[in-house]
């Protein structure tokens, strides 16, 4: 179990150094950078030179989706933007040299200082659930492109402890297209690619949750923590079923307390739609399975989307 004290004060002995805690992302709405299986294990190992050449950056976790990224991080502003800008290069040199263009003119960070051990919290997991929400084959300890997949899971540990092995020179040479790297020798790889466990610091990031449970809780219930930062990155945050029938359960209980939402009247079924419409990014066929309403009226009053 973790001993919070022991958390909020290395919270504050980082501050006092004059390190910061970070999120950080990028355009959501950006070209797709990573099409294929190939394109995300060449992300992943360039994020992995790319933190280890910039060993004054602490990161917590990260997220490599299709066309964007996600990042929680310890450091100074100026070096934080050092790390992402490495990457950046090394991913332009990559694209340089494929069949096909990407343009990374407008693949910039945004950062948000997290000030308190709570926000940094909401954040990790943030990070850690966004890849198994796009994608309904994987879960938040199955999702293979970012961290996530190694909190609170000895097993992932204990098999990177037992088979990872390291990235040659010509490999990271290969990769970077120059010899910047050559001197890394802490590149460590497995299944192929380069393994968060040996450039992310998940340890410390464990250390902002009691426990593996509430780890579990963060990441699969703190659905309004979500929305609040999928706001705040502009992106359009989407929940599972399970999640969304709490909120709908929620929503219920203040129109009539104790009814069941299938059982309000239409009018308040209506106006729970249009919040779950515009303040959840729900789809219509949700809506009216959720609320036992008719898909053509839910059709009528919204653009339908896609379940």
């Amino acid at each position: 179990m973790t001993n919070f004290v022991s958390t909020e004060d290395f919270f504050s002995s980082i501050i006092s150094c004059g390190q910061r805690f970070w999120h950080l992302w990028t355009p959501e709405n950006h070209q797709v950078l990573f099409t294929s299986e190939q394109d995300f294990m060449i992300g992943m190992d360039l994020m992995a030179i790319s933190a280890l050449l910039h060993p004054t950056v602490r990161v917590l976790t990260f997220e490599l989706m299709s066309n964007h990224v996600h990042m929680t991080l310890i450091g100074t502003e100026t070096a934080v933007h050092d790390l992402f800008n490495t990457f950046k290069k090394y991913l332009t040199r990559h694209f340089e040299h494929q069949h096909y263009y990407v343009d990374l003119s407008n693949f910039v960070c945004s950062l948000r200082e997290l000030r308190s051990v709570a926000e940094v919290r909401e954040v990790i997991s943030y990070n850690n659930r966004n890849g198994f929400l796009v994608n309904p084959d994987t879960t938040p300890f199955s999702y293979r492109w970012g961290a996530n997949r190694f909190f609170f899971n000895p097993d992932a540990k204990l098999r990177y402890a037992k088979d990872a092995t390291k990235m040659t020179i010509r490999q990271r040479q290969k990769l970077t297209h120059g010899r910047a790297a050559d001197a890394l020798d802490n590149v460590m790889m497995l299944d192929g690619y380069a393994c968060p466990m040996c450039f992310c610091d998940i340890k410390i990031a464990e250390s902002f949750y009691r426990n593996a449970s509430d780890y579990l809780y963060s990441i699969s219930r703190n659905v309004e923590s979500a929305k609040k930062i999928a706001e705040e990155c502009g992106e359009r945050v989407f929940y599972t079923d399970g999640e969304l029938f709490r909120i709908v359960c929620t929503l219920a209980d203040a129109k009539s307390k104790g009814t069941s939402p299938g059982l309000l009247p239409k009018d308040a079924k209506i106006e729970i739609a249009k919040t779950l419409h515009y303040d959840y990014n729900a789809d219509n066929k949700k809506i009216a399975r959720m609320l036992k309403l008719d898909i053509h009226i839910l059709n009528g009053m919204f653009t339908s989307r896609s379940s």
